[in-house]
């Protein structure tokens, strides 16, 4: 990892900071909790689609996955399926699909964003076909570990990043047939757990409709995180301070009641902003 890198990674470090004491000053403590958890869980499906760009395979399904996975479980589970089981069959389902996704790539040589948009468009249709026009309550909140999820999403994106900035362990699994599998197969069932998260925390599965939004917010938390978009060059923390800094945004714009349209302004500007950040990092790092 570049000192440029790191640089970058230490002024995001610092919004986190100046974020997180901004919402411990102007809310309550229940607020920094409510943010975590709900970072915890996004931050699967980011950490998912970070693995694809780091593999040159970009899943723009992750939140599509994410969302069919959610009503899956919860339809199967409302049916009588025990629910640890139907939560290990979405993860499985996930996984196939990504397999599928990787093979039709490859052997078509296929663009995987291409790909992926047409799996997402799928997956949207199974997840308003399992829930309609409404939700599948379950009686799930409990189980989610709040807080303690985001502390494991963070270990295991920094355990991830610190493994990829080997470059014997890039040169093996960034590229061709293993880079494909690993990064959409991968990608997919890390979404998936990140959807069955907020299943379990929510206790009901959110309309097929957000996947459209998770999908975003993936996007802009890596790229402001300082992976390339091209798969160049990735961090180590980026992942997670940009997960939280995004998630702070969205507790303190949801605190204060803005609207619908405030929360695609802003994350269609945190993605502009880190694809200006990452050409800037790739100008830095070349002189």
């Amino acid at each position: 990892m570049s000192t440029w890198q790191r640089a970058w990674e230490g002024v995001l470090g610092l919004l986190a900071l100046l974020g997180l004491a901004l919402v411990l000053i102007t809310t309550v403590s229940d607020r920094l909790l409510d943010i975590l958890a709900h970072a915890g869980q996004l931050g699967l499906i980011v950490m998912g689609f970070g693995l694809s760009l780091r593999t040159g395979t970009p899943n723009l399904a992750v939140g599509a996955v994410a969302a069919a996975s959610a009503a899956f479980v919860a339809s199967t589970a409302g049916a009588g399926v025990p629910l640890p089981l139907a939560m290990l069959l979405a993860l499985v389902l996930a996984g196939l699909l990504g397999a599928a996704m990787s093979a039709f790539t490859m052997l078509l040589t296929a663009p995987a964003w291409a790909v992926t948009l047409g799996a997402a468009v799928v997956c949207e249709a199974v997840a308003v076909a399992l829930l309609g026009d409404g939700t599948i309550p379950l009686e799930t909140a409990a189980l989610y570990p709040g807080p303690l999820g985001f502390a494991v999403f963070a270990v295991v994106s920094i355990a991830g990043g610190l493994l990829w900035n080997r470059q014997e362990v890039r040169k093996e699994l960034g590229a061709g047939w293993p880079g494909a599998v690993l990064g959409l197969a991968g990608s997919s069932m890390l979404a998936a757990a990140g959807g069955i998260a907020l299943l379990l925390r929510l206790g009901a599965a959110p309309p097929g409709d957000q996947g459209l939004y998770s999908t975003v917010f993936a996007l802009a938390a890596v790229l402001l995180g300082g992976t390339s978009p091209y798969g160049e060059r990735a961090g180590v923390t980026g992942t997670v301070l940009g997960v939280l800094i995004l998630a702070v945004a969205q507790g303190l714009l949801a605190y204060l009641g803005a609207p619908l349209w405030v929360f695609l302004l802003v994350m269609g500007l945190v993605v502009l902003i880190g694809l200006g950040a990452s050409r800037l990092l790739d100008a830095l790092r070349t002189t």
